[in-house]
């Protein structure tokens, strides 16, 4: 199932790749392009031949790791996208280990007094928080704590290589951005989990044999409310990869969302489709992977696929 759906995602990225207006040709060419010269370039990127060859052709090179060169630069798709990609996934990670960090005690909390201060203030902070636009939340931050305070830098970008500290500075803000949205997400998913999770009667049986309430929650009714949460973060890797996308515009990170942006202007077609090949198999591998980790998470599901 994961390589018909990739397969699928292949064909329709590079059909609607194929269909944005305008002509790759013309743009390489600029105020100087003619009819033959445009005839000649089309000749040499194999434009001039039918859709389905093209995706053909391009489906063989990516199976030998060949995603193409851009029409602009001349470069290897996979080695920009090699170039991008680290920036891009590790705002992703960074994001998700703050949204986690967050949403999990906060979200236990709340379960333990449903009803109390703390449940009330958190369902409102997630609605209110659902409800912000992060292009908004991130020109607050970017105003308050670059502008105004002068603590983050408001763009830029320095790899973790080179300077740790520096890279966790500038991805700082936009992590946070990103990570807002999610947190409110998962703290309700998690609280509702949890609630359900403490009338079962093995929880019920633990509290008649005086375990310790931390015990109980972390040890006895987290894993199983761990479910959904990880149902959730396997799905939200899509609108992740989209708000990222968003984020790099604002803070003006060097990841594959300004890359993807940069190439549809130019109509640089097979630098849109490496991309997109890219995102669509994280995201099923991520799907995938959550999948698995029910496994670990749940002793059950092991017996279901064992039947199955």
């Amino acid at each position: 199932m994961l390589l018909i759906v990739l397969l699928l995602v292949s064909f329709l990225s590079f059909l609607l790749a194929n269909l944005l207006p305008g002509n790759p040709a013309i743009d390489i060419l600029g105020p100087v392009a003619t009819k033959a010269g445009i005839a000649e370039i089309d000749r040499q990127l194999h434009l001039n031949q039918p859709l389905l060859i093209r995706y053909f052709d391009w489906l063989g090179g990516v199976l030998r790791g060949n995603l193409g060169q851009s029409y602009h630069t001349g470069q290897p798709v996979s080695q920009a996208l090699a170039q991008r990609l680290p920036v891009t996934a590790e705002l992703l990670v960074l994001s998700q280990i703050i949204s986690l960090a967050l949403a999990v005690p906060l979200g236990i909390l709340s379960a333990l007094r449903p009803g109390g201060r703390l449940d009330k203030v958190t369902g409102a902070g997630s609605f209110g928080l659902l409800a912000f636009p992060p292009y908004v939340l991130a020109v607050l931050l970017v105003l308050v704590f670059a502008v105004r305070f002068r603590i983050f830098p408001a763009t830029g970008y320095v790899p973790f290589t080179q300077d740790p500290i520096g890279n966790l500075r500038d991805l700082l803000l936009p992590s946070i951005t990103l990570a807002i949205g999610s947190t409110a997400i998962y703290i309700r998913v998690l609280r509702a989990e949890m609630i359900n999770t403490l009338q079962e009667n093995f929880i019920i049986m633990a509290r008649a044999k005086g375990m310790p309430t931390w015990h109980i929650l972390l040890r006895h009714a987290l894993r199983p409310s761990s479910i959904a949460l990880v149902t959730v973060v396997g799905l939200n890797v899509g609108g992740l990869i989209g708000g990222a996308f968003l984020i790099e515009q604002v803070f003006a990170l060097p990841g594959i969302g300004l890359l993807t942006l940069q190439s549809v202007y130019d109509h640089d077609f097979l630098v849109v489709q490496g991309v997109v090949l890219i995102v669509a198999t994280a995201y099923v591998l991520v799907n995938f992977a959550v999948d698995m980790l029910y496994l670990v998470i749940d002793p059950r599901t092991r017996r279901v696929v064992a039947a199955s």
